[in-house]
């Protein structure tokens, strides 16, 4: 899962900064004090580029990743949390700082994120039984003054752009008002498809493909380049969102190194990719399909289901998403039968659940900010143990070269981005 999250977080960039459309009408959607786009963008680029930690964190940071799905151990260790209740155990992190001055230490009492770029994660653990054991962990991120409706304007504006772009124009529209991010971006990626086609029924088809080049990048981060090849580019994803009456509304999906988005688009919002037009429903499903190689093994994973609710309040935008239906599984045949029960619980119960949030400041000068929620149960048990040992290779080689050069490509390219961002901002003040 964390090798999806860090694949996701590099695709959502491309696909974000990528679009066919003009940046210009979703730049001045921000909303009508600039420094709106200016906190929303340093506090991104702050968090994920480069960074430093403190040394207890450095040390602790490989020790969780590798216990994700085997705690015990850890949850027994009072040394690697900052509290301890009965069957619980708490870390809490924190982060603060400026593009390329941003640092993470390990902080108990560490208060909400206070200022623009300020970053809080709390970690639980809880034994619920011998075996079973509970993560719920909860990051935030302040952006600043930005609130939820303006990026909601963005995004609209970005769609409805989409209608009226020729198609021709959208490589053009990318170079034109995103040069730095263009230049960023095409150190890995390439945009090999933009193809905007009006739909019979109404609105415009949209789909978007990229190449992900890790040789392009194998000078100036190897490490990275390396990672991609070794253990991205084996992994294949499909995701489709649909209805309760079987309507799609978009898909995604990353094969060998071809990420493509496919959506359809009318007045700014997201319609059904196939017959009349719609607005988008309130409760939605997404299933996926996932795969990749470890060793001599080939894993994976097919129709993992889950029901999306979205949130649509005046000061808050979330979508939830809660996976109770254990999916087809692909792996050895006795390895699944080993794994069988420790396979289904993390979707018995209240099953495992996803969520993305904005919550806007409460108008005392607090910022806006950004959560991301996720709780999982996991069963331990031998086999268990020897499954989760696969990922440990892919985990050493991230920490100990990948990361850092992931971290110093994205703060690139979300530099880049706000450096053109604040360009289009002072075209419009002009």
């Amino acid at each position: 899962m964390s090798r999806l999250r860090r694949l996701s977080r590099a695709a959502t960039l491309l696909l974000a900064a990528c679009s066919p459309l003009t940046c210009r009408a979703p730049t001045l959607a921000l909303g009508a004090n600039p420094t709106n786009a200016d906190q929303l963008l340093s506090s991104l680029q702050a968090r994920f580029g480069p960074h430093d930690r403190d040394a207890r964190l450095d040390d602790l940071r490989p020790r969780f990743a590798k216990s994700a799905l085997i705690p015990s151990k850890l949850f027994r260790d009072k040394s690697a949390w900052t509290s301890s209740d009965n069957d619980t155990r708490t870390l809490v992190l924190s982060g603060s700082g400026t593009p390329n001055h941003y640092r993470l230490s390990i902080a108990g009492d560490a208060p909400p994120p206070l200022h623009a770029a300020d970053y809080r994660r709390v970690m639980l653990l809880t034994r619920l039984a011998r075996d079973d054991y509970e993560w719920n962990v909860r990051d935030e991120l302040a952006v600043g003054s930005v609130t939820g409706n303006d990026m909601g304007r963005a995004l609209d504006a970005l769609l409805s752009s989409a209608e009226h772009t020729p198609q021709a124009a959208g490589h053009m529209a990318l170079q034109h008002d995103l040069p730095r991010t263009a230049a960023a971006l095409g150190r890995l990626f390439s945009l090999d498809t933009v193809r905007l086609t009006p739909n019979a029924a109404g609105g415009t088809d949209v789909r978007l493909a990229a190449t992900i080049h890790a040789d392009r990048v194998n000078a100036a981060f190897p490490h990275l380049a390396h990672y991609l090849g070794h253990y991205v580019a084996p992994t294949n994803v499909d995701l489709t969102v649909y209805d309760d009456a079987g309507h799609q509304w978009w898909s995604a999906s990353k094969h060998d190194d071809v990420i493509a988005l496919t959506m359809r688009v009318h007045d700014g919002d997201l319609a059904p990719l196939a017959g009349p037009l719609a607005r988008m429903p309130d409760r939605l499903h997404v299933r996926i399909n996932a795969s990749t190689r470890t060793f001599i093994f080939h894993v994976g994973l097919r129709a993992l289901v889950g029901n999306v609710a979205l949130t649509r309040g005046p000061n808050d935008k979330a979508f939830v998403a809660t996976f109770q239906k254990e999916p087809d599984w692909d792996l050895p045949p006795l390895v699944e039968q080993m794994l069988h029960a420790p396979l289904q619980r993390p979707f018995q119960g209240n099953g495992s659940v996803l969520s993305f949030s904005v919550h806007d400041g409460d108008g005392d000068g607090a910022p806006t900010i950004l959560v991301r929620d996720y709780d999982l149960t996991v069963r331990e048990s031998r086999i268990m143990r020897w499954f989760g040992e696969l990922g440990d290779a892919a985990i050493e080689d991230f920490r100990t070269g990948a990361e850092v050069d992931f971290d110093r490509f994205t703060g690139d390219a979300l530099g880049a981005l706000h450096a053109d961002i604040l360009a289009l901002a002072q075209t419009r003040a002009h």
